[in-house]
């Protein structure tokens, strides 16, 4: 079984065991759409009628809550299903406000971060199904070093007078490692499928892959900013 750097799965991969309901791709398929939708709701929602109850205290809130709520789903099979479905709604009302600040700034960017997110998405994995890029062991350590390094590069640009173009290389760099992330969940989702591993541990896989998405997002939004920046 490959390891893993999404403590999401690392979680599922330490405790999984064989059972007569095993996981299948199509019950953690069903889960990460329904996930995905709460997102779309609870942004749609908070987009609409936002104005009226969002203030920094409630985004900050729902930053809070939804950090919690990865934390305790990933570590908890019996509550995963209620604390996956709290972190959707919570990040649908964090990603509303930040696609908000983004579309202010630039026109028409959201549409399009989403439509990368979702090519992306789709690229990994068939880049994954085909094998044209094999997710091995080194390959996960080489992400684990790359994900540490942009975080150390990302703190150090917030207390060190860098260029505009230090900033460009963080995101660039940042948002190619999140595409290449959702490769290793693709590798532990079949791992632990094929390793019949308990049905419930299916909200916790779409938990770890929603978790993924909304950093694919992010990222493609800062991406998308940067070009209509420099255009």
């Amino acid at each position: 079984m490959r390891e893993n750097t999404n403590p999401v799965f690392r979680r599922v991969e330490r405790e999984t065991y064989i059972n007569d309901q095993p996981v299948t791709y199509s019950n953690v398929a069903y889960k990460s759409v329904f996930l995905i939708a709460l997102v779309f709701l609870s942004a749609y929602f908070t987009y609409s009628y936002g104005d009226q109850f969002i203030t920094l205290g409630v985004l900050l809130g729902a930053v809070i809550v939804g950090f919690i709520s990865v934390i305790i789903g990933s570590r908890s099979v019996s509550y995963s299903p209620v604390f996956s479905i709290i972190y959707a709604l919570c990040e649908g009302v964090v990603l509303a406000v930040v696609s908000t600040l983004y579309a202010s700034l630039y026109e028409g960017i959201v549409p399009t971060a989403l439509t990368t997110t979702v090519i992306v998405f789709f690229i990994m994995l068939l880049l994954y199904s085909t094998r044209v890029i094999k997710v091995t062991q080194r390959f996960a350590s080489i992400m684990v070093v790359m994900l540490i390094s942009v975080i150390l590069m990302s703190l150090l640009s917030f207390v060190l007078p860098f260029s505009g173009s230090f900033y460009y290389i963080i995101v660039i760099i940042s948002a190619g490692l999140s595409a290449f992330f959702l490769l290793l969940h693709f590798a532990q989702i079949e791992s632990l499928v094929e390793s019949g591993t308990d049905s419930k541990y299916g909200w916790i896989l779409a938990l770890g892959l929603l978790v993924t998405l909304v950093w694919v997002y992010i990222e493609m939004l800062r991406l998308l900013a940067i070009v209509s920046r420099r255009n």
